[in-house]
């Protein structure tokens, strides 16, 4: 299907879980994430016209996202309406999902020669470790449906792309290649429930066992390609099924990536993001920007605005200084009476990381993972920024 790692797995064992996970910011996670996030939206996706395959591709970017039907599912006249629902089944909560999932199968320090870069996921603990909160067992089920969903979107979605510039093994002095044609990781083995449903649609896996590709092994492991910053736990703590949740949890993911990209030399503040960048990198799950403005109220877009903001300056994601001081009343007394949206959408604001990221920025130059030769010695650094 894809250019994924063969190699058998070794036996299953206790599932994977860890306290906390990293914000990848990668171009190709932004890639993977970002085509997640728009799925339900249905932003920057085509169906190749001569081809059983649909494309997520962002312009500018450089990489982009490929979803093929197999020779299988063409032979029994699958079309692609198929891959459609499967990309509509996605959404922001996707990209955490990925996250989480990506530091128990490959954290970012080099695995030992041959380490097996796979594990058994349980599905309850992705959940919790996303914000969501299952209050029935019927809601529990769904929440695996929609979590299997995403697995299954990761392992056909194959991220294409080279990375701008050149990278080089500190030791060797080789050029690390970064071009990459594989999708995120294969579905191994599902483990279903003891007791069946009496519905099957909600026969759905509790656990998978899951193996990362070797090309994205490589990319988010290796210390001169791994780009990351920490609180990727805090994100998904935040409720968000209500708009102010769902949108300080995008609003911090396109924060990170801001933060990451930025020169060194504009560490001060200097480069500023417009609230539309923040906004539209990774659509909210509850509604994108677009949708509100559609509204019978869209200045419903500066109050979830300033909500997010209060919630990711509360948690010590961001500062307080800037554009978190700002009421919405405040910001709607600024603004025209026509057109008010873009000029609102399009001006550069002042968000200055928070006290449990600061560090971590200021750090991420030299906050490499430290290599370690064996798995025995195996380590990630924590609350660090590479």
């Amino acid at each position: 299907m894809n250019n994924n790692d063969d190699e058998s797995p070794p036996p299953s064992e206790k599932a994977l879980s860890a306290p906390d996970f990293l914000i990848h910011t990668s171009p190709e996670m932004d890639a993977l994430e970002r085509a997640a996030a728009d799925g339900k939206h249905g932003r920057h996706y085509t169906n190749l016209p001569m081809e059983p395959a649909r494309v997520h591709q962002v312009q500018g970017a450089s990489h982009y996202v490929r979803l093929d039907l197999t020779d299988a599912e063409q032979m029994a006249g699958a079309q692609t309406e198929f891959l459609e629902n499967l990309t509509d089944a996605q959404d922001a909560d996707s990209a955490l999902a990925f996250l989480y999932i990506s530091r128990l199968l490959a954290p970012p320090s080099p695995l030992a020669v041959r380490e097996y870069a796979g594990g058994k996921i349980d599905l309850d603990d992705v959940i919790a470790k996303i914000g969501w909160d299952p209050r029935t067992s019927t809601e529990r089920r769904e929440m695996h449906k929609r979590l299997y969903q995403f697995m299954r979107f990761a392992e056909r979605a194959t991220v294409i792309g080279v990375r701008r510039g050149k990278y080089k093994d500190k030791h060797t002095g080789q050029t690390i290649p970064t071009e990459i044609r594989a999708s995120l990781w294969r579905i191994i083995k599902v483990e279903m429930p003891e007791q069946q449903s009496l519905y099957p649609e909600m026969d759905v896996p509790v656990s998978v066992e899951l193996v990362m590709s070797r090309e994205w092994t490589s990319l988010l492991t290796q210390p001169q390609t791994a780009q990351y910053l920490p609180m990727g736990e805090l994100l998904g703590s935040i409720p968000g099924n209500k708009p102010s949740g769902a949108w300080a949890r995008v609003i911090g993911l396109a924060l990170a990536s801001f933060w990451r990209r930025l020169p060194r030399e504009s560490m001060d503040g200097s480069v500023k993001p417009t609230r539309r960048e923040l906004l539209e990198r990774y659509p909210p799950k509850t509604g994108s920007v677009s949708d509100v403005l559609a509204t019978h109220n869209p200045q419903y877009i500066i109050t979830y605005w300033c909500g997010a903001l209060q919630i990711l300056s509360d948690a010590g994601f961001i500062a307080r200084d800037g554009d978190p001081q700002k009421s919405a009343k405040e910001m709607r007394a600024e603004l025209p009476r026509q057109g008010w949206a873009d000029v609102w959408l399009d001006t550069q604001i002042d968000i200055q990381p928070g006290p449990l990221m600061a560090d971590a920025i200021k750090s991420r130059g030299s906050a490499l993972p430290v290599p370690v030769p064996t798995a025995r010695k195996r380590g990630r650094p924590r609350r660090m920024a590479n």
